[in-house]
């Protein structure tokens, strides 16, 4: 038997039908599930000033800036004692299976 096949347009257009179909029932399902908006304190939702605290900046600019040359080379020794670090292994009488 000879089988006709659809042509490309209508296999797109069914496809396209069905993520419509599937879209519309998730967004309605999501809708339906999700609960009312969170509320929020009046104190949080009140809009911002947008003015600088000039005494803030004035310390910030007080402040005492060293450079590069100024700051020492910290050199950590891991070290200190001049030991060398315990063993990882396990001694043999402390085994795990008894």
């Amino acid at each position: 038997m000879k089988k006709t096949k659809l042509p490309s347009l209508v296999t797109v257009l069914i496809l396209t039908l069905i993520t419509v179909l599937i879209w519309a029932a998730f967004d309605t399902y999501r809708l339906i599930n999700n609960g009312p908006p969170p509320s929020v304190p009046a104190n949080v939702s009140k809009p911002l000033t947008p003015s600088l605290d000039q005494d803030s900046i004035n310390q910030i600019e007080s402040r005492t800036y060293l450079d590069n040359s100024q700051i020492p080379d910290n050199v950590v020794n891991p070290n200190p004692t001049g030991t060398t670090p315990p063993s990882s292994t396990i001694p043999n009488s402390v085994n795990a299976t008894g």
